[in-house]
């Protein structure tokens, strides 16, 4: 998921978004819980603790 600089790779980001919108869209969650749950889906799938917030925007954004 990561180049040996330590940055998310391109097709990476897609899946997230991929991910992200089916699992909102199967659990039929709320738009104002959209940002949380990017986040929580971002670290489960990455092992990562800190999340981008630019990231969570391009995930989420329509």
């Amino acid at each position: 998921m990561e180049d040996s600089t330590g940055l998310v790779l391109a097709p990476t980001f897609h899946a997230l978004r991929r991910a992200f919108k089916t699992s909102i869209a199967e659990r039929l969650i709320p738009e104002a819980q959209w940002t949380e749950h990017a986040k929580a889906l971002v670290r489960e799938l990455t092992d990562k603790a800190h999340v981008d917030s630019g990231l969570v925007a391009w995930i989420i954004r329509r």
